[in-house]
């Protein structure tokens, strides 16, 4: 049950909308206005919009979405069904739970300290742009920093505790609700994650499951094979120990 008073982190509107539409097989539409009218026999109760509407009139009205709202009826469209394992009402085993499995847990996320440099760069992106020599000859160099300048959608890697096992996931910038820096006030909150797992089963810890120059800058696999040296910040992430990937949906708390 989500609390009325909850407060949503992140929301992946198009990938919940594909998935609303395939459980109820039909396509998602979003009304983002409509039009009521009114003549002097009708007379309609909108609390809403201030009031009664009375005689002959044409009225505009635009939905106020709520994400909360959304996430409820997301979760009450999975329940029931094989695919959707909801650990916050019973025990299962993450482990034997495979890729395109709906999951729903409460637990803790964290950023890795690593990613905080790139972080930096990202919030000096202006100022870098201003700054660079027009002496780069060098024409990956001069890709490198295209490419980075202009991604917008860049991943915040984040690590999810569930029971004993490790969540390894890539957060899409666009679809977070509160800034980076307020990601930190989080990781001691206990928050309710819904995902899609990704993994068919656990991943080696000898496997990055963060590479900023992929999931940051963007780079293709040319570029990034043509770097030579990565430098602080740069380095691919890895935890301590196997991890299962998952595909966050919606996180609140």
């Amino acid at each position: 049950m989500i609390s009325i008073f909850g407060n949503v982190i992140y929301y992946d509107d198009k990938k919940i909308s594909e998935y609303c539409s395939v459980i109820l097989g039909q396509q998602s539409l979003k009304v983002k206005e409509y039009e009521i009218l009114s003549d002097k026999s009708t007379k309609l109760d909108l609390k809403f919009i201030g009031g009664d509407l009375k005689g002959s009139k044409k009225y505009t009205a635009e939905f106020q979405e709520s994400l909360l709202y959304n996430c409820d009826n997301f979760e009450k469209s999975l329940n029931g069904r094989d695919d959707f394992f909801d650990f916050t009402t019973k025990e299962f085993d993450i482990q034997t739970i495979g890729r395109g499995n709906i999951i729903k847990f409460n637990g803790y996320m964290f950023v890795p300290q690593e990613f905080d440099i790139t972080q930096t760069i990202q919030r000096f992106k202006p100022f870098l742009m201003d700054s660079i020599s027009s002496e780069i000859v060098n024409e990956t160099e001069k890709q490198v920093f295209k490419t980075f300048f202009e991604s917008t959608d860049t991943k915040i890697p984040i690590i999810l505790e569930l029971d004993d096992a490790l969540m390894c996931s890539k957060l899409i910038s666009p679809n977070m609700l509160i800034e980076y820096e307020d990601l930190e006030e989080f990781e001691e909150l206990e928050i309710t994650i819904v995902a899609r797992v990704t993994s068919t089963s656990l991943v080696g810890k000898n496997k990055p499951f963060y590479d900023p120059l992929k999931d940051f800058m963007k780079l293709n696999r040319s570029l990034r094979r043509s770097i030579d040296e990565r430098t602080e910040g740069l380095y691919e992430i890895y935890t301590d120990q196997d991890y299962k990937t998952i595909e966050v949906l919606a996180i609140y708390q």
